[in-house]
């Protein structure tokens, strides 16, 4: 039988793997092998800190510390030590609050601010609340940025995020806005209004106004009621009552003059208070959603995808895996970009850096495989021996799987350098429109049988 619920202050801290979910439908093993290493760094992290891993579910974890300088100092050797290779990618959310807990479980709202936070944190990134923020912000071991006040999801009050930016730790080039509390219900719930428009509730006036057309063109329908009625007891129901069909019509004509010597922003003040608060709140929430961090994150990402296009066109391999490698920061389940950055690995020659990623592309769900086997980029990284033994177990590597001489054709010399030369002037050559891309993959079948033949 469980003990009773204790309370305790503690600083809380709740970490997720970036994409687990999404590699384990692709690539069972990788993910259960990062998972192994994530667990490994985990616990021995946690004992180092005193911190108390309260409970693994699937790729996240939760923990409680004694303090937050523990939890945030432990929280940044995790990121440091799981980005090294092979590197599992977390976000880490920390806050300081009160919870109740026993040996099965930990509740309170605290635990709920925690998750929230992490979830809002970017990959390889450590998001704090206001209070942590408190708790450390005089410990010189450590280094904050405000980041700016979120809506959390299911938390009542807005929460000031901050992210820690010691050296190893992704930090988002990114500041929300305040958080604004709209006084009136969402858009969604309402009905929207149309602007009134000046010059034609004149027009309305000067031909119409006898009936108050006007009137209910400017949603004041009990005006619009009191002009028709009057002119029809006038007209129709009232015999000899024609001074009471000329009321509406002198009131119609004062209307006209009124209307035609109105500013128009006086006019839009009168009339259109409804339509220019919902025109201002659709404007703040649209500046709102613009704010938010997701959506940044996201033009960041963008523009690194852009900066590493350039960089690969000029053959600035360098600055083309460093924006790449930003990207993948910001979103590290995006296989293409892992495809992006295999093939830069591999015309820099780092095989090994390909490989890895190639691994990573087909493990978050990259498809077209025979891109793998056939791109010219990547002709570094097919001559090398791994990759036989990566193609032929349906382009997914295990450490468990060892390279048979029958697979290699006897490649597990390293590649000569005359070979090198000629596989990147053959790149370049197909770069630059020398050689089509048919042409292209002939010569490499050919270089490749050639160094085959010649071992």
């Amino acid at each position: 039988m469980p003990r009773p619920m204790q309370r305790r202050l503690a600083a809380i801290m709740f970490t997720d793997i970036v994409g687990y979910s999404a590699m384990m439908q692709k690539n069972e093993a990788l993910a259960a092998r990062l998972r192994a290493r994530h667990r490994d760094v985990f616990n021995r992290l946690h004992k180092k800190f005193n911190g108390e891993i309260i409970q693994y579910f699937g790729d996240g974890t939760l923990s409680i510390f004694n303090s937050t300088a523990d939890a945030a100092e432990c929280a940044v050797e995790l990121q440091r030590e799981l980005k090294q290779t092979p590197q599992v990618p977390i976000r880490v959310g920390i806050h300081t609050g009160e919870i109740s807990y026993n040996e099965e479980e930990v509740i309170g709202d605290g635990v709920n601010i925690a998750a929230r936070i992490q979830s809002e944190s970017v990959p390889g990134g450590i998001f704090i609340s206001g209070k942590a923020q408190d708790d450390i912000k005089n410990n010189p071991s450590l280094s904050t940025k405000a980041i700016g006040r979120s809506v959390l999801k299911n938390i009542q009050r807005p929460i000031d995020l901050f992210a820690i930016t010691n050296p190893g730790v992704t930090v988002p080039e990114y500041d929300w806005e305040p958080v604004k509390a709209f006084g009136q219900a969402p858009l969604a719930t309402q009905k929207i209004r149309r602007r009134k428009k000046k010059r034609a509730a004149t027009l309305l006036a000067f031909f119409f106004g006898v009936f108050g057309i006007h009137r209910f063109y400017l949603d004041q329908r009990n005006f619009g009621i009191a002009y028709l009625a009057m002119f029809i007891l006038g007209a129709f129901i009232l015999p000899g009552s024609d001074q009471l069909v000329a009321i509406p019509a002198i009131l119609g004509f004062v209307d006209f003059l009124i209307f035609l010597t109105t500013s128009r922003a006086n006019f839009d003040e009168k009339y259109n208070q409804e339509f220019l608060q919902q025109k201002q709140h659709q404007q703040e929430m649209a500046t709102q959603k613009a704010n938010d961090p997701r959506n940044i994150l996201e033009k960041q990402r963008q523009q690194y995808l852009g900066q590493a296009q350039t960089a690969f066109r000029n053959y600035e391999f360098r600055e083309a895996i460093m924006a790449l490698i930003k990207a993948i920061e910001i979103k590290y389940d995006d296989a293409e970009t892992h495809f992006f950055l295999a093939r830069v690995y591999s015309l820099s020659e780092k095989g090994d850096k390909a490989l890895e990623h190639l691994n990573i592309a087909v493990a978050f769900g990259f498809q077209e495989v025979d891109r793998i086997r056939t791109d010219g980029d990547l002709a570094f990284v097919r001559i090398q021996p791994e990759y036989l033994v990566f193609e032929k177990n349906n382009f997914q590597l295990t450490k468990e799987l060892p390279i048979a001489k029958e697979d290699v054709l006897d490649l597990e010399e390293t590649p000569s350098s005359d070979l090198l030369d000629q596989l990147a002037k053959l790149v370049k050559e197909r770069q630059s429109g020398l050689l089509s891309e048919e042409e292209f993959k002939v010569k490499e079948q050919q270089l490749k049988a050639r160094y085959v033949d010649e071992d």
